[in-house]
């Protein structure tokens, strides 16, 4: 007996594009991925049945070759948008160039505005020229050009709504409303819909997220990629010939090849695939290590190595979650509902494993720091489960009876089904459920 998947479920989200397995920065895609809701419950029995049935998907493709270093492509772009400057192809000798990836729908790209028009600004003297591309249609980014700029683009706090017009003072020219059309006129805005120069550049480098920025030296070469918030310091050491290409191509070309590779582990996880997710982990355990994704990924080590019958890797997981919160009944709650089911269903050299989740799940139910409450039934539920499989039912029940008396009235029939189960009763109502337990004597755990 299971209770519902409201209160089991539990899932780490990874979005790629976004912010990547751990926070990074805030580019976006065209397909955002649907970050589901965390509960402090347990897993859902269905989780893996429903990861199975996912639609397939492409594995993702190499790197096809545009990097830091490369010849920077043409500039094949179809529509040049309002009264920016005259249209560029091809890069001028000795001069710099920012090409920027963005789009009218990307939240990201609309407050990187001000700041690729200030930077346009700033090296105007220096040659520097700014092109921003969209895939858009032409109609599309003409109508968004009409739209006035929120002031929390701009970086202006907005008045209070109940402060008058007194307080609030005359708009000044700083404050006064602006078009898109007016913000972006200092540098270069186009469309692009038949996505040639995306290609050429974005898909190039095996990049899928916007905004994305790509300085253009000099010589016409790509000398940096990334975010736009983030390309003050190269914009400006390129500018000022005191630019190291190497280390930025190697840091870069790290970069991507750690994405491709949590790309591909994300992919066979999400697929049910679990051995080959376990072998790309092992795989690129170094290539990970000391980066943000490495104590991120520990949320897939963990199925995959319960799936694949890695109990010394499980082992080792539980207790480096247990040392970081030895007294945090609810996430321990949430893993050890997992290691409940991976028994269950036939974890090898599960003993030790056991025993410590038991220990771990009990302790900090047991500690001065737990504050007892009717939101924790399902930690009582997992200790009832915990407690049966490992052979202990009298513990089994009591922890069961504490689930039902602490749980929604809409759990409770659910709850006592188990708890039947445990005793070998045969309970339809909460009523017979009462007159069940003065018959059955159990000592409290």
């Amino acid at each position: 007996m299971k209770i519902s998947s409201t209160a089991r479920v539990f899932v780490c989200c990874f979005v790629i594009g976004t912010s990547g397995i751990a926070k990074g920065d805030d580019r976006t895609t065209p397909s955002p991925v649907e970050a589901k809701k965390l509960v402090a419950a347990k897993a859902s029995a269905d989780d893996e049945k429903t990861t199975k049935q996912a639609p397939k998907e492409t594995a993702p493709e190499s790197p096809k070759g545009l990097t830091i270093g490369s010849p920077a492509p043409s500039l094949d772009i179809e529509h040049w948008v309002g009264e920016s400057p005259s249209p560029v192809s091809e890069f001028e000798p000795g001069k710099v160039y920012v090409v920027e990836f963005w789009a009218t729908w990307c939240g990201p790209c609309l407050y990187s505005m001000p700041h690729l028009a200030e930077l346009q600004s700033k090296y105007a003297d220096d040659g520097l020229r700014v092109v921003s591309v969209s895939t858009e249609d032409l109609e599309t980014v003409t109508e968004f050009l009409k739209r006035k700029v929120s002031p929390s683009i701009l970086g202006i706090k907005e008045p209070a709504a109940n402060e008058d017009e007194a307080e609030a003072g005359e708009a000044t020219e700083e404050t006064k409303p602006i078009t898109f059309a007016e913000l972006t006129s200092a540098y270069s805005l186009t469309t692009d819909p038949d996505e040639s120069v995306n290609a050429d550049y974005m898909k190039a480098a095996n990049q899928n997220g916007i905004p994305t920025a790509f300085i253009v030296g000099t010589d016409g070469h790509i000398e940096w990629i990334g975010h736009p918030m983030s390309m003050d310091e190269p914009l400006e050491a390129v500018i000022h010939n005191k630019w190291d290409r190497e280390p930025a191509k190697e840091k870069f070309e790290r970069e991507q090849k750690i994405a491709l590779a949590v790309r591909e582990i994300i992919m066979a996880h999400r697929t049910g695939h679990h051995e080959t997710t376990l072998k790309l982990l092992q795989e690129h355990a170094d290539l990970f290590a000391g980066t943000r994704y490495e104590s991120a990924l520990k949320s897939i080590w963990f199925p995959t190595a319960l799936a694949t019958q890695q109990s010394d890797i499980v082992l080792e997981i539980i207790q480096e979650r247990i040392a970081a919160g030895p007294d945090d009944a609810v996430s321990i709650n949430r893993w050890a509902w997992e290691i409940y089911e991976a028994v269950e269903s036939g974890l090898q050299n599960n003993d030790k494993i056991l025993s410590t989740t038991i220990d771990a799940l009990q302790s900090a139910l047991s500690s001065d720091e737990f504050e007892a409450n009717d939101d924790m039934w399902p930690a009582y539920d997992t200790m009832a489960h915990l407690k049966s499989i490992a052979g202990d039912k009298q513990s089994a029940v009591e922890w069961q009876r504490r689930a039902i008396e602490s749980a929604p009235e809409d759990e409770q029939e659910r709850l006592q089904e188990y708890l039947s189960e445990l005793t070998g009763t045969v309970v339809t109502s909460p009523e017979k459920a009462d007159a069940a337990e003065t018959e059955t004597s159990v000592p409290q755990p």
